[in-house]
């Protein structure tokens, strides 16, 4: 199988030499029976290709030896000279290949099963506890853990020989202060989540001894001032050109289109519109549910024409498999599309159309129907039951962008003319 995918000999040589070789034919044959493209099959080939050459120059001669705490080693030295944020991407790249590739041959028997618990690595002895102490005392979820544990983790990693339990006595507030000046150039969003991931990180260290002091002071606050942004919607105008872009003559395009109407119609999160369940549209009685989300509450809306009718088209293509959610990928392995997914897509039709709008996706077509809907005196409380709100306070933000009313009010201008 390897030779649909690879012509030269040197490379298949490569590929089948050391402890995985004797599986890549097969890997590769799984791979393209579940559908995936043949260009991802190459990048998840390319990639665990290097990780076998890794493994035999660790001097590994038998899958059984293969562990989660050598493929952690080999994704250090894979990307070794990215800086942090870079690298965070690329080794989420890496380690979704390699993650395929395990769970195939822990599937065959070839690799071990791997353990419950995360690999051990040099700074496992205080942050295991901490991540405990957050599941088990602060009742925090599953993924705000795994987000915790991986800039936890860049963290630690950054501080190299000082996250051994006798060096942490020694942390000093300069080596903080340093590690966040890099960090400057994220975004405020990303700040916020870095300050409190580490400020939550170091009282804990302080309240444990690990460190000498409680340097979660040293930590500053990034600020953020209530209602200073105005919503980025787009015209009426943009949004008809944007949809004209979609192709609807292909199964993607068909897809897309429905995704992209869906949101422009109800201006729900995208990630609503990825957990849409085909049982969530009622046919005969031409409605659709939208699931409570943030605190709000489940909402029974018609179901516009224009809408279902994008829908069926799509639900003609869509890939035949169990899951329930409504919109899938069109690519192997048909798997449900997540909201990030879905912000890519709109991206990709603005970009299309021309539309320049600032960190554009599906939240960009979200205050565009807001925005739309409170110019055509639709009352705020029923905006804020179709956005999800809590709070009608939230949705005043989009006040803001009301025009009309807003020349209602305006004063005229010091020395202008009328």
């Amino acid at each position: 199988m390897l030779e649909y995918y690879y012509k030269e000999r040197r490379s298949l040589v490569d590929f089948r030499r050391g402890p995985i070789g004797p599986y890549f034919d097969e890997f590769a044959a799984h791979l393209k029976e579940n559908g995936y493209a043949r260009i991802y099959v190459k990048t998840i080939l390319g990639r665990c290709c290097l990780l076998n050459t890794y493994l035999i120059d660790q001097g590994i001669t038998t899958c059984q030896r293969v562990t989660p705490s050598l493929i952690e080693s080999f994704l250090n030295v894979y990307l070794p000279k990215l800086p942090n944020f870079s690298r965070q991407l690329a080794r989420l790249g890496a380690r979704c290949s390699v993650k395929h590739l395990s769970a195939y041959m822990v599937g065959i028997g070839a690799f071990p099963p791997a353990p419950s618990n995360p690999p051990m690595t040099r700074y496992s002895w205080m942050l295991e506890p901490y991540l405990k102490y957050l599941r088990e005392d602060c009742e925090r979820s599953v993924k705000t853990i795994r987000n915790l544990r991986g800039q936890l983790s860049l963290f630690l990693e950054d501080l190299g020989d000082k996250a051994e339990p006798r060096e942490m006595k020694s942390l000093r507030a300069d080596e903080i202060e340093a590690y966040i000046k890099r960090h400057l150039s994220e975004s405020q969003s990303s700040l916020q989540r870095l300050a409190s991931a580490l400020r939550g990180f170091l009282q804990f260290c302080a309240r444990k001894h690990y460190t000498a002091l409680d340097l979660s002071g040293v930590i500053p606050s990034v600020p953020s001032y209530r209602m200073t942004s105005v919503p980025r919607g787009v015209e009426d105008s943009d949004l008809q050109r944007m949809l004209d872009v979609i192709p609807k003559d292909t199964p993607i395009g068909c897809r897309d289109y429905a995704i992209v109407l869906l949101l422009m119609a109800y201006g729900i999160r995208g990630k609503l519109v990825a957990e849409l369940l085909l049982e969530d549209l009622c046919w005969h009685r031409s409605t659709i549910r939208i699931r409570a989300k943030k605190g709000g509450k489940e909402v029974l809306l018609p179901l516009l024409e224009a809408v279902g009718e994008a829908i069926v088209a799509y639900l003609r293509h869509r890939p035949d498999r169990p899951y329930r959610e409504v919109f899938l990928s069109t690519r192997g392995p048909f798997k449900p599309l997540s909201g990030l997914a879905l912000s890519h897509i709109v991206r990709q039709y603005l970009d299309q159309a021309h539309i320049k709008v600032a960190r554009g996706g599906t939240s960009t077509l979200r205050h565009s129907w807001a925005i739309r809907a409170l110019a055509q005196d639709v009352p705020m409380k029923a905006i804020a039951d179709v956005l999800g709100h809590r709070c009608l306070d939230t949705t005043f933000i989009y006040a803001k962008a009301d025009l009309k009313a807003l020349r209602q009010v305006a004063m005229p201008w010091p020395g202008g003319t009328s």
